[in-house]
C-alpha cells in the first residue's frame, strides 16, 4: 500500500548530493566528497529512475544534486525532476572522473545558480580513460574486436584494442603525454591485484614525469582501470 512508502526525508540543509557508481572504493570516494548517498550502477547495471528517486528522497536536503556518471543514466536521472517535493538538479556527468571533478566544486555556501554553474563547468576540466576487455567477438564503432582484447576508451570512444597489457600501458602513457595533465588518478577495479595496479601506475609515472599520480582502489566491476587526467 502507498502509505508504506518511505516518506521523503525532511530537509536538514539546503543542498544534498547523490551519485551513481559501482564498487566499494568508488562509493567511499563519493561519500568523502560530500555525497549523502550512492546508487549502485554503471556499465552493466541498469539504474532506474526509481532507484535514483529513492535515494533522492532519502537525502535530507531541499535541493538534491544528482551525478549519473554515465551517459546512459542521465535520462533516468532527469526523469526524477518533478517526481518529488525536493528540487532535483542533474549534473550531466558521463564518467566517474567527471562526477568527482564536479563534486570538488560542491560549496554549500554558494547560491544555487552559481553552484550549479561551477559544477557543470568542472565537467570539462577532466579527461577520462577506461580500460576494459572484450567479453566476446564484436564490432565497436566499425572496428573488429576479438574476445579477450583489452579495450581502451577515451571519453567513451575507442582509443585502442590490443592483445597485450604492456601495449595498453604504452598507449595510455602516450595519450596522457599528449594531454599533459598535472594530476592523474588511477582507480583500479575488483579484478586487478593491488601489486599489478602499483606496477601499472609506476610505469605511467615514468612516462609522465611532470604529473602527480594517485592510485585508488575503486573496486569497480567491468573496468580494470578508470583513469582521470586533469
Amino acid at each position: 500500500e502507498a502509505s508504506r512508502e518511505e516518506a521523503p526525508a525532511a530537509p536538514e540543509k539546503k543542498y544534498g548530493a547523490v551519485a551513481v557508481c559501482a564498487g566499494a572504493g568508488m562509493e567511499a570516494v563519493f561519500r568523502d566528497l560530500g555525497c549523502d548517498g550512492t546508487i549502485s550502477g554503471g556499465q552493466t547495471m541498469n539504474t532506474s529512475t526509481e532507484d535514483i528517486l529513492r535515494q533522492v528522497n532519502r537525502t535530507p536536503a531541499e535541493v538534491v544534486y544528482v551525478f549519473p556518471n554515465n551517459k546512459n543514466i542521465i535520462m533516468a536521472a532527469e526523469q526524477c525532476v518533478g517526481l518529488t517535493e525536493k528540487k532535483v538538479v542533474v549534473i550531466p556527468s558521463t564518467t566517474i572522473p567527471q562526477g568527482i571533478a564536479a563534486l570538488m566544486q560542491f560549496d554549500p555556501s554558494l547560491e544555487e545558480e552559481e553552484l550549479t554553474e561551477n559544477m557543470k563547468q568542472a565537467l570539462s576540466s577532466v579527461r577520462t580513460l577506461q580500460v576494459t576487455y572484450a567479453a566476446r567477438d564484436s564490432e565497436f564503432e566499425g572496428q573488429k574486436i576479438h574476445e579477450g582484447d583489452y579495450l581502451t576508451l577515451l571519453e567513451g570512444k575507442l582509443l585502442s584494442t590490443l592483445r597485450s597489457f604492456d601495449e595498453v600501458c604504452e598507449k595510455i602513457g602516450e595519450k596522457l603525454g599528449e594531454l599533459s595533465p598535472e594530476f592523474v588518478t588511477v582507480f583500479y577495479g575488483e579484478d586487478v591485484a593491488e601489486a599489478d595496479a602499483e606496477k601499472f601506475t609506476s610505469r605511467l609515472q615514468e612516462m609522465l614525469p611532470g604529473a602527480e599520480l594517485t592510485l585508488v582502489a575503486g573496486g569497480q566491476p567491468v573496468y580494470y582501470y578508470i583513469i582521470s587526467a586533469e
